[in-house]
């Protein structure tokens, strides 16, 4: 798996929602809105609506799309194995994701052909990996 292949998955979750619930630091929930509104401008079909849970500084970040399963970016490994986990540095993962976000929606994604690898995802593998 390539390094930023977590933020590419959860960035597919969230582009194929219709909304979203996000709870936790501020400033990422402030970088994720911006890549919203970036990924709407180039991608007109993408219409995703945000509700707000709890807003804080914890450096943790959690997306829950509206009927599928989300991510948690930075603090501890989630326990379900559902869940996008992106460790580390919030900053940093956020940036993967914001980057990852606007690319796909440029390629035209949730609608393109081929822009994509179509393999399914593993987490179990990623975690592996991101543990190392």
């Amino acid at each position: 798996m390539v390094p930023d292949a977590g933020a590419l998955e959860l960035a597919k979750r969230i582009l194929k929602s219709r909304g979203l619930l996000l709870e936790g630091d501020e400033a990422g929930i402030l970088r994720l809105e911006e890549a919203l509104v970036i990924a709407a401008d180039a991608n007109p079909s993408i219409m995703i609506n945000t509700e707000y849970g709890s807003r804080d500084s914890s450096a943790q970040m959690r997306i829950a799309p509206f009927g599928g399963h989300g991510g948690v970016i930075g603090g501890s490994e989630p326990d379900a194995e559902d869940i996008v986990w992106l460790p580390g540095d919030l900053g940093l993962q956020m940036q993967n994701l914001f980057t990852s976000i606007v690319s796909l929606a440029s390629a035209g994604y949730p609608g393109c052909i081929g822009c994509i690898d179509v393999e399914p995802w593993s987490e179990r593998e990623w975690r592996t990996v991101v543990r190392n």
